[in-house]
């Protein structure tokens, strides 16, 4: 065999080994790059996931704190203001709140239609069971249930879904393809140019890979950003550290509000565990919490918007840091959004409890000065709650629930105002699910009364009506506060068997109270925001007045200004229905609300009580006579009837007489007693005034 072709035998054989070797570089090189892409994909889905998980974790732990109390208390109004709030966000699907027997307590409606129901669905026997938050993951959805606790005692179960399609998705990376002249029948071609091969195969071979690393060093900028040109080797390095930055900011923007930029619940309890750890807990220093809710929020948000709600929890956050700031610029104070409209203020140092008692009502005299959002003078008030460590509760849980019990009493108490908690409201707040089991049997054992506070004439002194007030005697605790039994019938679902028994009541009593001169005295009902809204309220009305035998003039119904605005279309008609019976209308409390006049106008209102607020400072306040002489002045050119509240001695009596009030009511003018106490009051009276008719006949 010659040399030439021996030369051209091993120089084939070279170049079928070279592309043999260059086939399976090539392979290992490609599936190598798809398995960097779908492991960058796949590093991509999983965090969207990931942070969809912590976004519902999250979510579902400040639902389940804003709704322990309310849970506690079965205030299903809060409860349903707190699970709106959350249905409230685009991607939640649903929510639900399990009683601790696996039935739906709430469901996020208004009218709770799944009440009482039992959930059949894949997740329910798992989320009613669950001890501590729980993620649960369907095709469509994520859960997170969350048992809700205080202390040792479950009281019910959250169950938050969020829609897996509303977190962020990622469109896979795709695989570059190879070069059409690196198939299989390039390298049948490499065996007609062996020669040339060897010559500029390694530069051949360079060529297509810096393509290959290239492209996907372009696919890899498109999702860290980058600007300037990186091997794809850099921008993995690169995604992988964006993958650390994403879970930073997580955390870092999950401890902020977005409305308020004030620190949220999370960051409150970091913080306040912060603080007790610090804490010696010998008493020197202490640690005082302020737990703050707006009044009547709710009712902004109904009237005027959620958008004037967001504008007003966002200035009213800033006044409140400003107070904060200005009273401690260089102590260690702390405010933070808890959630809706609560705010939670932190205190830590010595004497707390007593400073933040003062600086309770420089954050309520903050809120005197009327709001200015989208052209409109808003006001605005609160209800704060105060509560210390070691003091009151030992730990950051505690001392939380410690500030919302004691914001609730201020609420009983009218509100605007800030209490201290004690020992007394634990067993208040310990008692209240008694009282509501007690409640459910009262009118069954007859320890419902009504008592009658008289309302006169000023001019003649004549007893002109009474108005019906609710009492309950309880066998062991004796007399208990309507206020809060009014509210827990209210919270339960009783109050139409109480506002049913007190009108009825009232009806049968009136019917038989003697004549006064040349009439008869009328009675007046409360009617709470539940029966306005019941549009067969006024049909019921009509039948106890038939069957009662009462004449419909003298039944007189009082309403608050707050019963109208929380759905003011429906009261209206029912208002108007009632009026057509004959039945007298009167706003309650007038003055106190948002729009007094504007009801004047849009509701057939018969008459107007004055509320006692005004009428307490005639005596010191010329604001106060200036306000309540226009009230009666405005009553008098509408052609309606006024009364003023709170008359409490004859030197308030001669003010109003000075005003031209006609009548008025009071403990000065009557204490609430019952009817037959009334009666004989009554009839003196009539006696009284035959025996003057007898002296003047005589004396003529």
């Amino acid at each position: 065999m010659s040399a030439r072709r021996t030369w051209w035998l091993v120089a084939t054989a070279v170049a079928l080994l070279l592309a043999a070797c260059v086939a399976v570089v090539l392979q290992q090189h490609r599936n190598h790059t798809r398995r960097v892409a779908n492991a960058a994909t796949q590093n991509e889905f999983a965090l969207a996931e990931r942070a969809l998980a912590e976004r519902a974790r999250l979510a579902a732990a400040m639902l389940a704190d804003s709704l322990v109390n309310p849970t506690y208390f079965f205030d299903l109004q809060r409860i349903g203001d707190v699970l709106e709030a959350g249905l409230d966000r685009e991607q939640t699907a649903y929510i639900l709140l399990l009683d601790a027997h696996g039935r739906i307590l709430h469901d996020g409606s208004r009218d709770i239609a799944r009440y009482g129901q039992q959930p059949d669905d894949a997740f329910a026997a798992t989320a009613a069971a669950v001890r501590q938050p729980t993620v649960l993951i369907a095709e469509r959805f994520i859960e997170v249930a969350h048992p809700i606790q205080l202390g040792d005692q479950r009281l019910a179960t959250l169950r938050l879904a969020f829609k897996r399609d509303a977190g962020a998705t990622v469109a896979p990376l795709a695989v570059p393809a190879l070069a059409p002249w690196l198939d299989p029948a390039l390298l049948l071609g490499l065996l007609a140019g062996v020669i040339t091969l060897l010559l500029i195969g390694d530069r051949l071979l360079a060529r297509p890979l810096a393509q290959i690393d290239r492209r996907l060093g372009q696919l890899a900028r498109v999702y860290t950003g980058a600007e300037a040109e990186t091997s794809w080797r850099e921008s993995l390095d690169r995604i992988t550290g964006r993958f650390a930055g994403f879970d930073r900011e997580l955390q870092q923007h999950g401890r902020i509000d977005a409305l308020t930029a004030l620190p949220n619940r999370i960051a409150l309890r970091e913080r306040i565990a912060e603080a007790i750890g610090a804490a010696p807990g010998t008493g020197e220093q202490e640690i005082a919490l302020l737990f703050i809710d707006l009044d009547d929020f709710k009712r902004i948000n109904d009237t005027l918007g959620h958008d004037i709600g967001d504008a007003i929890l966002a200035n009213v956050a800033r006044r409140f840091s400003d107070v904060l700031r200005e009273e401690y610029p260089g102590e260690q104070g702390f405010i933070a959004r808890f959630g809706g409209d609560e705010f939670v203020l932190l205190l830590a140092g010595v004497d707390a409890r007593r400073r933040a008692g003062v600086l309770a009502e420089l954050l309520l005299s903050s809120l005197r000065t009327p709001l200015c959002i989208a052209d409109q003078a808003l006001h605005v008030s609160a209800s704060i709650g105060i509560t210390s460590f070691p003091e009151d509760a030992p730990d950051a849980a505690r001392l939380l629930k410690n500030g919302d019990i004691a914001m609730y009493l201020a609420k009983v108490h009218g509100r605007n105002c800030a209490r201290f908690f004690t020992t007394y409201l634990t067993r208040l707040a310990d008692d209240r699910l008694a009282i509501e089991q007690d409640l459910r049997a009262a009118l069954d054992r007859d320890e419902l009364k009504l008592h009658y506070q008289p309302i006169i004439d000023f001019t003649t002194g004549a007893i002109h009506g009474a108005e019906a007030l609710l009492r309950w005697h309880h066998p062991t605790r004796g007399m208990v506060s309507s206020s809060l039994f009014v509210g827990v019938a209210e919270d339960v679902g009783m109050i139409d068997a109480l506002g049913e028994f007190a009108l009825r009541t009232a009806c049968e009593t009136a019917v038989r109270w003697p004549a006064c001169g040349a009439s008869r005295p009328f009675v007046a009902v409360n009617v709470s925001v539940k029966q306005l809204r019941d549009a067969r309220f006024p049909a019921r009305v009509e039948r106890l007045l038939a069957e009662t035998g009462l004449e419909p003039g003298l039944l007189h119904l009082e309403l608050t200004e707050s019963s109208l605005l929380d759905g003011e279309s429906s009261a209206i008609a029912v208002l108007e229905d009632l009026h057509r019976i004959g039945v007298k209308l009167w706003l309650d409390d007038f003055g106190t609300g948002f729009s007094g006049l504007n009801h004047l106008r849009r509701v057939p209102v018969d008459g107007v009580k004055i509320d006692r607020s005004f009428v307490a400072d005639l005596l010191t306040d010329r604001h106060d006579v200036a306000l309540t002489s226009a009230i009666i002045a405005m009553a008098r050119s509408l052609d309606i009837t006024v009364v003023a509240e709170g008359v409490e001695s004859a030197a308030l009596a001669d003010v109003l007489k000075g005003l031209r009030c006609p009548f008025g009511q009071g403990y000065w003018i009557g204490e609430p007693a019952h009817s037959e106490k009334l009666v004989e009051r009554i009839l003196a009276q009539r006696d009284g005034e035959r025996g003057r008719g007898r002296s003047s006949t005589r004396v003529s």
